[in-house]
């Protein structure tokens, strides 16, 4: 049943009217341009806050990252110390 249905089909009976495909078209696009201009408005919001609440910090970012490497080479140096210094000793 299904191959004589197949057979019947015809491309040629599938016709989609032009003008709403090309209105389709250009409305999509221009959601995509709003879209696009909501994003930037959003980024930029965001990037503007982000900067105004670190320049209210008492401490820059600058000197927390500096100090938060300082602090991982210090816990590295621990641990290769801690490593290398170990001995077993037997249970007993």
């Amino acid at each position: 049943m299904a191959e004589s249905t197949l057979r019947t089909i015809s491309l040629s009976d599938f016709r989609p009217d032009r003008r709403r495909l090309v209105t389709g078209a250009v409305v999509t696009g221009a959601g995509m341009l709003v879209a696009a201009a909501g994003v930037g408005v959003l980024a930029y919001e965001l990037f503007r806050a982000g900067r105004t609440w670190t320049s209210a910090w008492q401490v820059p970012p600058a000197v927390l990252a500096s100090r938060a490497l300082h602090q991982a080479q210090s816990a590295a140096q621990a641990g290769r110390d801690a490593w290398t210094s170990y001995q077993e000793t037997p249970v007993r």
